[in-house]
């Protein structure tokens, strides 16, 4: 009788260490929600007027007045290309670019090639060419300070 109740208990103890098992994996696996802080919330809330599709006269007059940059020949892209100093340059540079683009959640294709030269392109996919948001970018994009081949 003794021989049967250790195999009893042994085999209860091994079900329980199983059963536990799981369950620490699965406290492992759920993620807490992260909070946003209010200032991005606001941010987003200002943003959230969906764009609207310029037509091709609205773009090119919107482009006179942009320093450097083109539009493509269906008018649903602006682009500016850059040559600057160094590999080093171009990179701070592009790093520039990336904060500006997250602060105003609008994000341009960038495309460094031999390692200076820089092609900024913008476009809005939500609409399928361009709209205001794609100008207003490429302005802060022309105050940035930039470290030119000379």
């Amino acid at each position: 009788m003794v021989n049967r109740m250790k195999k009893t208990a042994t085999k209860t103890s091994s079900r329980t260490k199983r059963a536990a098992a799981p369950k620490n994996k699965t406290r492992s696996k759920i993620k807490k929600p992260q909070k946003t802080p209010a200032t991005k919330t606001v941010q987003r809330e200002e943003q959230d007027e969906k764009p609207t599709l310029l037509n091709a006269n609205q773009a090119r007059k919107s482009l006179e007045t942009l320093n450097g940059w083109q539009t493509n020949q269906d008018h649903k892209m602006i682009y500016r290309e850059y040559r600057l100093k160094d590999f080093d340059a171009a990179v701070q540079f592009i790093n520039r670019i990336a904060k500006i683009a997250d602060a105003q959640q609008h994000h341009p294709d960038v495309h460094l090639t031999q390692f200076r030269n820089l092609r900024v392109a913008i476009t809005t996919h939500e609409v399928g060419g361009l709209s205001k948001n794609d100008f207003a970018v490429a302005e802060k994009i022309n105050e940035l300070p930039v470290e030119s081949k000379s």
